[in-house]
């Protein structure tokens, strides 16, 4: 009996043993893999185009056919311009070797230059270049994430980047984005995206325009200029954070929010100049709206439209046509600002320094009740 359990029991250890040997691998490549990603794949292989390797393909397209997830593919410059419409289909990068002379040129009869259809998929390094009838420099397709679009010049296209329906999660990061037909930069439907130290320029429409439920999205450090308005964001893109940009010189606003439920962006630090409007605001409010440069706009610096229970504060107000005004709009908060009309600016007399600032609606007034002696540096 004794010896029938002891072998029972030596049985059932050995197999715990066995279950524990072969589990641990498995645990530890799982967590293993989870941290590499695509730029840590130490099993990456690379694929040339153009140079003078042997080997080495002549298009752009055929590297990526043969390609698999992990690779990278780096085009040479000495082919340039490729003149094809290429498809990042898979989990890859895609390097160029000179943003300035490694050229994608489109062709016309596609809605693309370069198309991003697969997650975790990289381009950098590149001038890529659309058609003006409705090809597209960069076109993210619906329902892509954690992809990355970095150091390109992207031009004379349809839209500069357009991220379709549910993208999430792209960084585009310092593009140069220039003479475009439409929006420089156009997010539809698109959330948690980052899109920081771009210079977007000279664009026929928005700068920057993030359409219909585009939230949580990050928008920092780019330039913007030379364009009908900057950025927008339209019918429900709530939740944005627009940061460290210059927006200048915009046929019409520098920015613009729009949509009843379009609610609770963060505006800051911003240099809004040289505009129409600054800002125009017609969405359901709730903003932050702080420590932004508004100067020399040819009509308002701010411009409230039916816009509720947003906060202004610690920004400067300098050489607007009108520094701000709104109509319909209730419970919003100004607090802090710097105001070169403030008539304690005018009069420096004690008695004025006491005053607030007043700013108008067509009827009714809001008040500044700290308005600010010296512009804030910004």
């Amino acid at each position: 009996m004794i010896n029938k359990k002891f072998r029972k029991s030596l049985a059932f250890t050995i197999a715990i043993l066995f279950i524990g040997i072969c589990i641990i691998p498995i645990s530890s490549s799982v967590a293993i893999n989870k941290n590499i990603g695509i730029l840590g794949n130490a099993n990456r292989s690379m694929l040339y185009v153009g140079g003078s390797g042997g080997g080495n393909y002549s298009t752009i397209q055929e590297a990526i056919d043969d390609a698999i997830n992990g690779d990278t593919v780096f085009v040479y410059d000495d082919s340039s311009p490729y003149q094809e419409n290429i498809r990042i289909n898979k989990q890859i990068l895609v390097i160029g070797e000179n943003r300035d002379t490694t050229i994608i040129s489109g062709i016309s009869g596609q809605d693309h230059a370069v198309r991003i259809s697969s997650k975790n998929a990289e381009i950098s390094g590149f001038t890529i270049s659309g058609t003006a009838d409705g090809q597209d420099g960069i076109l993210v397709y619906p329902l892509m994430e954690d992809s990355s679009i970095s150091n390109n010049r992207i031009k004379d296209s349809s839209y500069g980047i357009f991220l379709q329906a549910t993208s999430t999660r792209i960084t585009i990061t310092n593009n140069i984005i220039s003479n475009n037909e439409f929006e420089g930069i156009l997010l539809q439907e698109s959330d948690r995206n980052i899109i920081s130290g771009n210079t977007i320029t000279e664009n026929g429409d928005f700068g920057i325009a993030l359409e219909t439920v585009s939230k949580q999205n990050e928008i920092l450090d780019n330039t913007v200029e030379d364009n009908f308005a900057g950025i927008q964001l339209a019918s429900g893109s709530s939740q944005n954070t627009i940061s460290g940009n210059h927006i200048l010189n915009n046929e019409r606003e520098g920015i613009i929010i729009e949509g009843v439920i379009t609610t609770t962006n963060e505006i800051i630090g911003n240099n809004i100049t040289g505009n129409n409007a600054g800002m125009k605001v017609t969405s359901g409010g709730k903003n932050i709206i702080n420590s932004n440069n508004f100067k020399e706009s040819s009509m308002e610096g701010l411009y409230l439209v039916g816009s509720n229970e947003n906060i202004i504060e610690m920004n400067n107000f300098i050489d607007n046509r009108k520094n701000a005004r709104f109509i319909v709009s209730f419970r919003n908060t100004w607090d802090s600002n710097y105001w070169d009309d403030w008539i304690g600016i005018k009069f420096d007399i004690p008695l004025f320094k006491m005053f607030p600032k007043t700013i108008r609606g067509i009827t009714l007034r809001s008040y500044d009740m700290n308005p600010q002696e010296e512009p804030y540096t910004i």
